[in-house]
């Protein structure tokens, strides 16, 4: 059985937040906004406008911190206490996480409405749970993406680059942790797909994102930057999306989760931390030297980290490479389907040389706009 969840509706548009009360008044009448403070302050005005205008009633409550179960139920309990009958999440992707588990378990439509694009989260049908102190605790798989996913690519445009940079590492992500199952793609069409819809992603980044990047910078919305966030949201979002239901080893992913139980990673995005997940894979892989810098050299060009201090671990630097190493948590099965050998040795010995290849490549000061 394959299973495909996306949203009934995907718009990306320049200034759509103005005009998104007429898409949203067609899912509920009631709703229930939650937002962060700097997404609201960025977006609230134009949306509280909009659905004052469409006939949409609304609460807001503002939102910091992690998904977590408590944050969970407590927003879950606001929700039937005011018995809306629509969820919408402003932000990113924490929140975004938050307003999609809330509206799974009170069984209520949910609106998503990104203010920056580091990760796929307006779209896919996850929530990632963490605990209060930012510790990565599992993933609640949901039985549908939100309903609608409004883009306005004007507002996204303008967020600091960082968070477009970090959604584009998590995005090249995708497609190297399918790539190494591609020999079991003749007989799973979803994971053919998957492996398509990655690729594509990872072509349009390798051809638009450094033009994206210099649009941003400049506060001009043009193509390029669209189609690099329609890559993060839609595209990465569809590879998460489609399961034949079967689970897959995501060394990256993995190695991003057990970095979150270092402290001293908190200040760093997920696609930072999955980024440079993906040079310890490569280096599993046993990819060719010049392969490994090429990815480095793509890393620095867009300022993600490749070195643990620029993740925030500047000291007891080898127990903490130790704690991570140990904590990478992949079933014995998935491991077995690899084409490349893993262990928590190998792991702990590949993040110290992923860290002197990204010390090298500061040092050098090599810089490419295209990964290969």
């Amino acid at each position: 059985m394959i299973s495909i969840k996306t949203p009934e509706s995907y718009i990306n548009e320049d200034g759509i937040i103005k005009s998104s009360g007429k898409y949203i008044a067609k899912l509920g009448k009631n709703a229930l906004v939650i937002g962060g403070k700097t997404a609201l302050s960025v977006a609230g005005e134009e949306l509280f406008k909009s659905l004052n205008s469409s006939g949409v009633n609304f609460e807001t409550k503002e939102f910091k911190g992690y998904p977590t179960e408590s944050s969970i139920q407590k927003y879950t309990s606001i929700a039937h206490e005011l018995g809306v009958d629509l969820i919408i999440g402003v932000g990113g992707g924490a929140v975004l996480d938050l307003v999609k588990a809330v509206g799974e378990r009170s069984n209520i439509s949910v609106v998503t409405v990104p203010t920056i694009a580091a990760t796929c989260a307006a779209w896919s049908a996850l929530t990632v749970l963490y605990d209060e102190n930012g510790k990565h605790m599992a993933y609640l798989i949901l039985d549908n993406s939100p309903k609608l996913v409004l883009v306005d690519i004007g507002i996204i445009s303008r967020a600091p680059i960082r968070y477009l940079n970090a959604g584009i590492g998590d995005t090249v992500v995708k497609w190297y942790e399918v790539a190494p199952h591609e020999v079991e793609g003749h007989n799973d069409i979803s994971l053919r797909i998957g492996l398509q819809t990655s690729k594509l992603a990872l072509d349009i980044l390798n051809g638009s994102a450094f033009s994206a990047l210099k649009n941003q910078a400049s506060s001009n919305v043009a193509r390029d930057i669209s189609e690099v966030v329609d890559s993060i949201i839609i595209l990465a979002g569809l590879v998460g999306s489609i399961n034949g239901g079967q689970h897959r080893a995501a060394i990256a992913h993995a190695l991003h989760d057990s970095f979150t139980t270092i402290p001293d990673t908190h200040e760093s995005l997920h696609g930072e931390k999955v980024i440079f997940g993906l040079i310890v894979q490569f280096i599993l892989e046993k990819k060719p030297e010049k392969e490994i810098e090429s990815l480095i050299s793509f890393m620095n060009s867009l300022n993600l980290p490749v070195t643990l201090s620029q993740l925030g671990i500047n000291d007891d630097v080898a127990s903490k490479v130790s704690i991570v190493a140990k904590g990478v948590d992949i079933i014995e099965k998935e491991l077995d389907k690899l084409n490349f050998e893993v262990s928590t040795n190998l792991i702990e010995k590949a993040i110290v040389k992923a860290d002197l290849f990204g010390q090298n490549s500061l040092k050098s000061g090599n810089i490419s706009n295209k990964i290969a």
